[in-house]
C-alpha cells in the first residue's frame, strides 16, 4: 500500500504539489477567533472560538495555488505552442522569451501564495495577544484550553506551510538545475546544443 502511495506521488509529482499547496491555503483561510464574552444574567465570563471561513476567498483559492504552480512548468507552458505555419519565427521567439523569463524570475510566482498564509497566520497571534489584555480574562472559563486548541491548529497550519514551501521550491530548484549542462560533459553538451538547434530556442541552456 505504501509503495502504491509513493509510486503514484512520484509520478504525480505536481499534482501532488498543487494538492499540499491548496489544502495548506484552505487551512489558513480559516479565520479562528477567541473572545470573551459575559453571560447574561450571571457574573461570569466565558471564553468561546469562533471559526469563518469567507466563501469568496475559498472559491479564488484555487488561483493563488495555480498561480504558484506556474514556478514549475518550463516557460509557463508557453513551451507547448506549435510553432509551424506563418507565425513559427514569432512562437519560437516567444517561447524562447518564455524560458528566459522562467529561468530569472519563476521563484517569484509563489510570492502571492505566501502572502496569502502569513495573512492567515497572522489572525490567530494578534487574537491572542488582544485577548491578554482584557481586563476579564482572570475570570473567563476554558480561556487556557481553547488557546492552546488554537495555537495546536496554528502551529499545525505554520508546519503544513513550511513544508509545502520547500517541497515546491526544491522541485523548482531541480527544474532549474535540469536545464543547464556543465562545460565537463563534451558529448552531452553537443547533445544539447543539438536539441536546441532543432527546437528553434534555447531550451537547454549550455556553460
Amino acid at each position: 500500500m505504501i509503495e502504491t502511495i509513493s509510486r503514484c506521488i512520484r509520478y504525480h509529482r505536481c499534482g501532488f504539489v498543487f494538492l499540499i499547496l491548496q489544502v495548506t491555503l484552505m487551512l489558513s483561510l480559516l479565520e479562528v477567533r477567541i473572545e470573551i464574552e459575559a453571560t447574561p444574567g450571571q457574573q461570569t465570563f466565558k471564553t468561546r472560538m469562533y471559526a469563518f471561513l469567507d466563501p469568496m476567498d475559498l472559491l479564488y483559492s484555487p488561483l493563488y495555488s495555480g498561480f504558484a504552480m506556474g514556478a514549475m512548468f518550463y516557460g509557463y507552458g508557453l513551451l507547448y505552442l506549435r510553432s509551424k505555419g506563418p507565425l513559427e519565427g514569432f512562437l519560437s521567439r516567444l517561447r524562447s522569451s518564455a524560458m528566459s523569463v522562467w529561468q530569472k524570475c519563476s521563484p517569484l510566482m509563489i510570492l502571492p501564495w505566501c502572502i496569502k498564509i502569513v495573512q492567515g497566520l497572522c489572525v490567530v497571534p494578534v487574537c491572542l495577544w488582544l485577548c491578554l489584555f482584557n481586563e476579564n480574562l482572570p475570570q473567563a472559563d476554558h480561556f487556557v484550553l481553547l488557546a492552546l486548541l488554537a495555537i495546536v491548529l496554528w502551529l499545525y497550519v505554520l508546519t503544513l506551510a513550511i513544508t509545502s514551501f520547500i517541497l515546491a521550491m526544491r522541485l523548482n530548484i531541480r527544474l532549474l538545475r535540469i536545464r543547464t549542462i556543465g562545460r565537463s560533459d563534451h558529448e552531452l553538451r553537443a547533445y544539447a546544443q543539438g536539441i536546441n538547434e532543432l527546437l528553434g530556442f534555447e531550451m537547454l541552456l549550455v556553460n
